[in-house]
């Protein structure tokens, strides 16, 4: 019988990770990490710059809840038709 303290039932038994010293190394097939990116028509990169007061400021965000105010303001452009 075992002794409490043996552990060697538990060791994995070691394998070999490197490739022998002779072989070729295959290329492993490269896998895509992320979403993929959108078609350029698609892509929102044109930036506007809007100061407004502090209590402009506060009020949009009032208005804008949960959303977010850029969100907010481009749901706005879009319901009026500024935007497509």
């Amino acid at each position: 019988m075992p002794s409490k303290n043996n552990l060697s039932a538990l060791k994995a038994v070691r394998q070999t990770v490197l490739p022998e010293a002779g072989a070729e190394a295959k290329p492993q097939p490269s896998k895509q990490v992320g979403r993929r990116a959108k078609p350029e028509g698609e892509k929102r990169s044109y930036r506007v710059l809007l100061s407004l007061t502090p209590a402009e400021g506060a009020r949009l965000s009032e208005k804008a809840g949960l959303a977010g105010d850029a969100t907010y303001l481009y749901a706005k452009l879009k319901e009026h038709g500024i935007i497509d």
